[in-house]
């Protein structure tokens, strides 16, 4: 993937991203309350895998020396572990359920919750965008080094164990710095019930066939290295 596409990515992600927290910033004004703040660290956190992305990009780019093959591993397990913060926004759609009313089966106009479901929209799709471009970086280096199969098997692999870590920090409020500070905390969540399976194998599911679509949809040829 040439350096030059990512950062027009970059630029266009950037401005989705000011005009989500530009939203949340002038909510007080336009609708007298602030809430949704907590959206602001969500994005954050989902976008730090993708600049570690970007950083494995321009490390892909050099010379190829052991140093740069230590980098690339360094920063692709510390991505690992930070990019299904990108795909846990998918789990915010839950605060849609709440925000509209209905009167006699009709849907009642106000302000309030259109400006959430934007608001709310912007700070998701910003992250899962950054995050589907974050694995189509790491998808491209695995495959330019190791072949197409382990990079789509890569892709599959991460997909899944995302889906388990949003498990975990959706309904256990577990975080992915724990399994450096405090793994031991993560072991009873290891056996996993029908339900768990169940949640596990539909969200990961969703998630592989939202970045098949992006990927082919975009083209793949994009992600090449040049």
């Amino acid at each position: 993937m040439s350096i030059k596409f990512e950062f027009k990515r970059m630029i266009a992600l950037l401005l989705l991203a000011i005009f989500a927290w530009t939203l949340l910033l002038l909510r007080g004004n336009i609708l007298g309350t602030r809430a949704y703040t907590f959206m602001e660290w969500n994005l954050f956190l989902a976008l730090v895998p993708y600049g570690i992305s970007c950083i494995m990009l321009l490390i892909g780019n050099f010379k190829k020396s052991k140093w740069r093959t230590f980098g690339l591993i360094a920063l692709g397990i510390l991505w690992f572990l930070f990019f299904p913060n990108a795909p846990y926004l998918f789990t915010s759609y839950m605060f849609f359920a709440r925000i509209f009313e209905f009167e006699e089966g009709l849907m009642r106009f106000a302000l309030q919750p259109w400006y959430d479901f934007v608001l709310l929209t912007s700070f998701i799709w910003c992250g899962i965008l950054a995050g589907l471009a974050s694995l189509g970086i790491v998808h491209g280096i695995i495959e330019k080094h190791f072949g197409k199969i382990t990079g789509w098997v890569a892709v599959i692999i991460v997909n899944f164990l995302s889906s388990w870590a949003i498990y975990l920090g959706r309904f256990i409020r577990l975080n992915s710095w724990y399994v450096f500070t405090n793994p031991g905390v993560l072991l009873p969540y290891l056996w996993l019930c029908r339900e768990r399976v169940l949640f596990i194998l539909l969200l990961g599911i969703f998630m592989m066939l939202v970045y098949i679509v992006v990927y082919f949809f975009i083209g793949h040829d994009v992600r090449k290295f040049k």
